[in-house]
This record gives structure tokens, C-alpha cells and sequence, in this order.
């Protein structure tokens, strides 16, 4: 009898974990929406969703838990802990700004003297993580995107003038991430929140087919690239010197295939622009894997070459 319950315990433990995810994502349609001011209606493409899965999941076990007269419980193993541990992680509430989308590695240098930017950088300071949001406007609609990257604010790397009370910033783009629902105004009215899903190293699918073509499309990239700068030296569109120091900045170009494309995005579309190509790194957030991200590498590289050489010209 012992050996036939640990078979069913084997047997229904995976059933267990699919089906508490999907009570909580119904659970999660009947959410009333949080306090405050709103960013968008209904129609925005930062409508509510039902992401708020690891809250959730936490009070829900917590419900089997206090539930004495239950059933003998199901372990949940070492790697069903650590999954959930993971997707909990993934989520957080943080403030946000739109201004500009942004890549990991790209700089931003902004200023500005209104009051709430600065009230913005105060609460940002007073988190431990002293991590903010930045997502940009959709070129096409001119509404603001639903991903974006977290950027670290610093000390160090603020200044004040008390003169024109202008308070500068720079910092870099760092983890990206997908707004989950609508933004909020915080307590004092000056910015906005929104709970957002960290999506680097979110477990993503492609055919083994997508998976060949990424990797031919990636080993493309080294010598287009290569082909890319020397046109916009020739151009004059910049110079080596400039670009010397635009590619230090940003990094040596990374040997993952992932990486390796959202470099090149950063590097066409860097800052300030070189009007070299088309505005694609909000296009390079939206990817679901390595296939999208290396074939619009590719595209973006070649359109501005041919840009660049008169071939076609993109404006």
C-alpha cells in the first residue's frame, strides 16, 4: 500500500503544480484594479493581465498549508521549489519613466528641473535594489511600450545645480522586463509605478529549425557589423575615434547569440543617433527568442549598409 501511494504521489506531484498556476491565473481575473491614477484606458496596451501569478501561488499554498483536515500533502522536489522560487523572483513592483526605449548596456544622460523627477530619484534612492524603469514610445502609435529595462541610479552618478535647480542623471540599461497590468501614480502624484516581470533568462522555445537558422544568422553578424562601421565612417556619418569610443562604451560585442543581436540594435540605434537606421529596439525588446532577436540583427545591419551606400534608402 506504501509503495502504491509513493507511485501516486510521483504521478499526480506535476499535476498539482500545473493546476495551482491555473487556479491562480483565474484567481487573478477577478483582481480589483490597485488605487490611483490610471496611465491608459482599457484600450492600452498596458491593460490589466493576469501575470501576478507568485503572489498568488505564495497565499495559495499557504491555504494548503492551514488546512488541517486536507489530505496528506504532495513535496513539492528540490526543482519544483527552486521553479517557483524563480517566478516569484521574477516579479517586482518598481517606479517607472517614459522617455526613451533602451537596451541593456546603453548609457542615458538625462536632466531635468521639475520637481517629480526629483522626487522620482528620491524614492528610487531610498530602495534597497535603487533600481527605476525605462520604457519609451512605440514609433509606430506614439503610446507608451509595455517593456522596457531597469536602470540603477547611483549617488555618484547624479549631480544638482542649484542655480538652474536642473538635477542630471546617468546610468545605464540593465535587466529587461514586461509591464504586468496598468501603472499607478504614486502617493505624491509625481510618477508612475507599475509591477513588472524581469524576463531575462525566461525559459524560451524554438524549433530546432529556428534554432539552426539563428546560429547561421549569428555567425553572419561579426563581418556585416564589420562591413556597417566602415560605411558609417565613409559616410561621415562619424568617425573612427568616435566610434572607437561609442563601441567602448557600450561593451565588446558578446559572443551569445541573444546578446550578440540586442549589441548590434543598441549599436544602430545608439545614442546620441546617428540617423544611420530605422528606430528597432523597441522591436528587439518585444522578441520571444534568439531566432527573432538574430534575424532582425541581420535586417537592421543590411537596410542601414544599403542605407548608408545609397543601395535603398531608408529615409
Amino acid at each position: 500500500k506504501r509503495r502504491t501511494q509513493q507511485k501516486m504521489t510521483m504521478i499526480l506531484r506535476p499535476l498539482l503544480v500545473v493546476a495551482a498556476l491555473i487556479f491562480v491565473v483565474q484567481v487573478d481575473a477577478f483582481v480589483p484594479p490597485r488605487e490611483g491614477k490610471a496611465m491608459h484606458g482599457s484600450n492600452s496596451p498596458l491593460s490589466p493581465s493576469l501575470s501576478r501569478v507568485s503572489e498568488s501561488a505564495r497565499l495559495f499554498y499557504k491555504h494548503l498549508d492551514d488546512d488541517e483536515g486536507s489530505a496528506e500533502r504532495l513535496p513539492l522536489t528540490t526543482a519544483d521549489i527552486l521553479r517557483l522560487t524563480e517566478m516569484r523572483s521574477r516579479h517586482q513592483t518598481i517606479p517607472i519613466m517614459i522617455l526613451d526605449a533602451m537596451l541593456p548596456g546603453q548609457r542615458l544622460h538625462f536632466g531635468s528641473d521639475d520637481p517629480r523627477f526629483g522626487k522620482l530619484l528620491e524614492y528610487v534612492l531610498s530602495e534597497d535594489s535603487a533600481e527605476m524603469g525605462m520604457i519609451g514610445l512605440n514609433p509606430h502609435t506614439g503610446r507608451p511600450l509595455n517593456i522596457g529595462v531597469t536602470l540603477t541610479v547611483k549617488k555618484e552618478n547624479m549631480h544638482y545645480n542649484p542655480l538652474t535647480k536642473m538635477v542630471t542623471l546617468t546610468a545605464k540599461g540593465g535587466r529587461r522586463f514586461e509591464v504586468q497590468g496598468e501603472p499607478w501614480m504614486d502617493e505624491t502624484d509625481s510618477f508612475y509605478m507599475a509591477e513588472v516581470e524581469i524576463v531575462d533568462n525566461r525559459e524560451e522555445t524554438m524549433s530546432e529549425e529556428d534554432e539552426q537558422t539563428a546560429k547561421r544568422l549569428d555567425s553572419k553578424i561579426p563581418d556585416l557589423f564589420e562591413s556597417w562601421l566602415t560605411w558609417v565612417i565613409k559616410s561621415g556619418k562619424s568617425t573612427t575615434e568616435e566610434m572607437e569610443k561609442r563601441i567602448k562604451d557600450l561593451g565588446s560585442m558578446p559572443k551569445e547569440i541573444g546578446k550578440r543581436a540586442m549589441w548590434v540594435a543598441a549599436m544602430v540605434n545608439s545614442s546620441p543617433s546617428l540617423e544611420v537606421c530605422v528606430e528597432v529596439r523597441p522591436a528587439m525588446l518585444a522578441c520571444h527568442n534568439d531566432f527573432q532577436r538574430t534575424n532582425l540583427a541581420v535586417i537592421a545591419l543590411q537596410s542601414s549598409i544599403d542605407h548608408l551606400s545609397g543601395k535603398r534608402r531608408l529615409f
